[in-house]
């Protein structure tokens, strides 16, 4: 029996330990086809991200994949990264050599739509940033909602606590206008709903220290472990420091593992969710008409359990066959 096809992904990342190991999940899956790769400004500042993604990209094997520059800053607000949660360059104390690739010459909104527009109900674009670069390309090109096979969206928080502000997730937080204008643009009009992963579900995903060393002793010293090591340990540090576990909550993978195996998920819901853009601690929140009250049809689908044990040691099982490469 033949393998089906790979399954046709943009990654729209902000590089970032945890997007650094969604990259390296994608490219050591044989299940993905990795059509591009776009960035975008968030944990760290853009060149950061950028340089970051090449890197990573050429660390996993997989330096001929597309990567475009995108926003630079959010739509309305100004940037304010996280060095105290991903090190001043975004990959905690890890290096790596700087990239031979070099940036596209593709914007990362002209990349989305162009590849959007070429294959048509093929490409799911999974955004794992702040949505910047993603309102920018669906205010480009209105039909990209119905050109996309879906988008999946790492953001938002519902029955959990925020991990920026109380209320707030990280990625709507840093640009809650993109945030609205995607959610106002996608899901609409027969397009398919957009897939939006929130904290309920992504912090089931949780590398420990025990899953470093189980990669270690299976995959051996090299570059690719000393990497994964090196981001890690300064991400457990953070955790450890404000979440109170030596460990790491690894939501961008868990999405892209999630967009492979939808079994990862489950008690989904369909919900009218939007975006607060006021408030001193409130901008960004994700709220839904859990009742069906507000007049707006269903405009996501939101999960609210996720096998993140699964996840990880799948995670540990792609590393280690991607270091032996």
């Amino acid at each position: 029996m033949s393998n089906p096809a790979p399954i046709p992904l943009i990654l729209d990342v902000d590089t970032g330990i945890d997007d650094a190991l969604a990259l390296l999940f994608a490219a050591g899956s044989a299940e993905v086809e990795l059509v591009g790769v776009t960035t975008v400004a968030g944990n760290v500042e853009l060149a950061h991200v950028t340089r970051n993604t090449l890197a990573v990209l050429e660390l996993a094997g997989r330096g001929e994949v597309e990567v475009a520059a995108g926003a630079a800053a959010p739509l309305c607000r100004p940037l304010t990264p996280t060095p105290e949660t991903h090190g001043p360059e975004g990959i905690g104390r890890a290096t790596v050599p700087p990239p031979v690739a070099r940036p596209s010459e593709r914007s990362a909104a002209r990349l989305i739509v162009e590849q959007a527009r070429a294959r048509p109900g093929e490409i799911t674009l999974v955004a794992l940033g702040p949505l910047t670069n993603v309102a920018a390309a669906v205010l480009w090109e209105p039909e990209l909602p119905r050109l996309l096979k879906r988008l999946v969206v790492m953001g938002g928080t519902f029955r959990e606590a925020g991990n920026t502000t109380p209320v707030t997730e990280w990625n709507m937080t840093v640009d809650p206008e993109a945030a609205a204008c995607v959610l106002r643009r996608f899901g609409r009009d027969g397009a398919p709903l957009p897939l939006l992963m929130g904290l309920d579900v992504t912090q089931t995903a949780a590398i420990l220290p025990h899953h470093l060393a189980a990669l270690r002793a299976r995959a051996g010293d090299g570059p690719l472990v000393r990497f994964v090591e090196d981001a890690l340990g300064f991400y457990f540090d953070f955790h450890e420091r404000y979440d109170g576990f030596r460990g790491a909550h690894v939501h961008d993978p868990f999405v892209v593992g999630s967009v492979l195996d939808p079994g990862l998920l489950s008690a989904r819901r369909t919900l009218a969710v939007g975006i607060e853009l006021g408030g001193e601690r409130t901008a960004g929140m994700t709220f839904a008409d859990w009742k069906g009250t507000g007049g707006e049809p269903p405009n996501c689908e939101v999960p609210f359990r996720g096998e993140g044990g699964a996840f990880v040691e799948r995670l540990v099982d792609r590393l280690v066959a991607l270091a032996a490469r």
